[in-house]
């Protein structure tokens, strides 16, 4: 992956692995809509990238495994006194801590009032993209032209591909194949009956329909019943998650 290569020669591998690794549980969690876990894999997040921030403000970091400083205002004081690109002393040490507070205020990582939900954890995956495409175009040593399209693919990757209005469901990929339309359509809401998912992907065959159901329920990714229901199951779960994920 380049953005990990990227990363490890502006660093090293163990924190470039830190750093992309925990970007990606927070990607996966927020597609699956696992607004709570998206929220604690954050604090991981935030964990590496400071440091990242460490390495290249003061030349070494805290080694993983040791405790970081808890993340407060004297940190902030000393990462702006550091040595560096502005970027490093201030606009991503912010961005961190608003995400840090989110996680620790919130109801997140300790008990409390507020419970996590979608708009917090939406923040939270954007500041962590914003993060990581910021950490790329300060490290890039590739062509500025594949440097901005790397960046581009960051911060404009387009999760959300179901469109609703006037109970209308649609699936916003044209060339998606209709078993992989079906199994995200069940992502969304299970049970569905055979009927309301034929007309939400728009697919005219009804009895070529029938076989890619039943091939679905065959494959063990949904039950599809007698009274024409469909259930997606737990494989379903996961291979719906998967074509998220990549679409």
């Amino acid at each position: 992956m380049i953005i990990k290569t990227i990363l490890q020669n502006a660093s090293d591998a163990t924190l470039a692995n830190e750093i992309v690794s925990s970007y990606e549980e927070i990607e996966k969690n927020f597609v699956s809509k696992n607004w709570k876990v998206t929220e604690l894999d954050a604090g991981h997040f935030v964990e590496a990238v400071r440091r990242f921030i460490e390495f290249k403000l003061f030349g070494s970091y805290t080694p993983i495994g040791t405790s970081l400083q808890s993340f407060n205002d004297s940190i902030l004081r000393s990462y702006e006194n550091g040595t560096g690109d502005e970027s490093y002393r201030i606009l991503i040490p912010r961005t961190l801590y608003s995400v840090y507070a989110i996680r620790n205020k919130r109801g997140v990582g300790h008990i409390g009032l507020v419970k996590p939900n979608q708009i917090d954890a939406t923040l939270i995956f954007q500041s962590v993209k914003w993060t990581l495409a910021e950490l790329i175009r300060l490290n890039s040593t590739i062509v500025m032209n594949e440097t901005d399209k790397l960046i581009s693919q960051i911060t404009q990757r387009q999760l959300d591909i179901l469109w609703k209005q006037d109970g209308i469901t649609r699936i916003l990929n044209k060339n998606m194949r209709i078993d992989k339309k079906v199994l995200i359509l069940l992502y969304d809401t299970s049970p569905q009956r055979k009927e309301q998912l034929q007309a939400n992907t728009k697919y005219k065959d009804k009895s070529a329909f029938k076989k890619v159901l039943a091939k679905l329920d065959s494959d063990l990714f949904i039950e599809y019943k007698k009274d024409e229901s469909c259930h997606i199951t737990p494989l379903g779960v996961n291979e719906a998650e998967k074509i998220i994920l990549n679409a």
